[in-house]
């Protein structure tokens, strides 16, 4: 196939990393940039205290010290793991924001790399304000979404983990516009972000996904301050022979990135997650949740329980019977078994003594799942056949927390103190909240990392 013969897909995207501006997005952008930002920081707090991330933070200590601050924690490390530990928690509980149609997680590599920067500037004498990062984080999404739009067009290969191709660049992007990165050194950061790409979905069900989207944080940050010191990539890596896109897809075609830039924005299409769990299982847990509130049904009652599903979520969340945390994490039968046992599809649902729970079990057995390409990726059929013979069906439409059926601004902020709270005590949670709900009056965005550490 002829390889594009036009501009460098990386001068296009360096044009707009450097020239969009918090003023010419509208409004809806502007919202979009604010809910991601207050549902990563939840998210990365949130889940401070697990173990993925107690263990990372202590490796990180192992090779060096460092002055930055890490959300929801006491420790201090360098710039470039706080990146990668900001990021790394925020996916932890499996609970951070999904683009749905390419199963990326966009938020975390950005916002963590661009608040380790914010963070360093402060230090330095140069305040990042609040809707000045708001605005890099604009920019980052919508080219990491972009990116990640091109890549699933081609048909790259399902195995790898979009967060980690396409997560670096989004990220190399939003700290290059902190930086004030000249055009050639932005096309420069953006080709060393895309030439780090990385990551595949085989490290589901044990730590190392977490650090997928942690690595990418992690060589976006690095791919920019390299940048900013002149230490120069060609521009072809993302678009020319042997580039990003013509390695993992067999093609170079840059119409998904390029198209409609600054008109039409992708990151309006990024979903925030009401469940801690893979968004490709929600369709099926809002049914069962219906099952359970409105349709009376009780689990000691059910014989069997059939699910139709999109494809998604039998490729990715496929696990019968977990019998860890994390394999639970991905487990569209554990969420079933749990949800109708329960009621609930909270963090609490995903601990281990609920994994294990015989009731939960006994329905993690007894539900048997068919993917059905006729249904949409917010869509789901459940169907419990009682022991009495009753049989009842429930259909999910549009999931909850999809780009179709959105979460509230009141039920990210129930999430933000939900998941905050317990880390922080209830007040400097409500503080927190307040003030990444108000990141526009936010002098220095390094007070964010400050009231957010332990």
């Amino acid at each position: 196939m002829t390889l594009n013969s036009q501009t460098p897909v990386t001068h296009v995207m360096a044009d707009y990393a450097r020239s969009a501006t918090w003023e010419r997005f509208p409004e809806s952008v502007r919202k979009q940039a604010a809910r991601a930002w207050l549902n990563w920081v939840a998210c990365a707090v949130g889940a401070a205290r697990m173990p993925a991330v107690d263990a990372a933070v202590k490796g990180a200590l192992m090779i060096a010290q460092g002055d930055v601050p890490i959300l929801g924690r006491p420790e201090r490390v360098g710039l470039s793991d706080a990146a990668l530990l900001g990021s790394l928690s925020a996916s932890a509980h499996t609970f951070d924001d999904t683009h749905l149609s390419t199963i990326t997680h966009p938020t975390g590599p950005v916002a963590s790399a661009l608040l380790a920067c914010a963070y360093r500037l402060g230090e330095v004498g140069l305040p990042v304000s609040g809707e000045r990062l708001l605005n890099a984080l604009a920019i980052g999404l919508e080219l990491e979404c972009r990116v990640s739009c091109a890549l699933a067009a081609g048909n790259s290969h399902p195995g790898w983990y979009m967060t980690g191709l396409s997560g670096g660049i989004g990220a190399a992007a939003a700290v290059g516009n902190l930086l004030g990165l000249s055009r050639d050194q932005m096309v420069s950061a953006l080709g060393l972000a895309a030439t780090q790409a990385s990551g595949f979905r085989a490290t589901h069900g044990s730590m190392a996904i977490t650090f997928v989207p942690g690595i990418a944080a992690r060589d976006g940050l690095v791919a920019a301050y390299m940048a900013a010191a002149d230490f120069v990539c060609n521009d072809i890596a993302i678009d020319g022979r042997n580039g990003l896109l013509h390695v993992l897809t067999g093609s170079s075609d840059t119409r998904l990135i390029t198209a409609d830039l600054g008109a039409r924005y992708e990151m309006l299409n990024n979903a925030y997650k009401p469940y801690p769990c893979g968004i490709v299982i929600h369709p099926a847990i809002d049914a069962c949740l219906h099952l359970f509130h409105e349709g009376g049904v009780v689990h000691h009652d059910i014989e069997r329980v059939d699910l139709r599903v999109h494809p998604d979520a039998l490729n990715l969340c496929w696990r019968k019977l977990p019998d860890n945390v994390l394999d639970a994490q991905v487990s569209l039968y554990h969420w079933v078994g749990a949800a109708l046992v329960h009621g609930a599809a909270g963090v609490g649902q995903g601990e281990l003594k609920v994994v294990l729970d015989d009731a939960v079990r006994n329905l993690q057995e007894r539900a048997h799942a068919v993917a059905d390409a006729q249904l949409g990726n917010t869509q789901a059929v459940v169907i419990v056949w009682l022991r009495d013979g009753t049989v009842i069906e429930r259909m999910t439409e549009d999931a909850t927390g999809s780009a179709t059926n959105p979460m509230t601004d009141a039920q990210l902020a129930a999430k933000f103190s939900g998941l905050v709270a317990p880390i922080l005590g209830d007040g400097r949670a409500n503080v927190l909240l307040k003030k990444c709900q108000n990141m526009s009056t936010v002098q220095s965005a390094a007070e964010i990392l400050q009231l957010g550490a332990l």
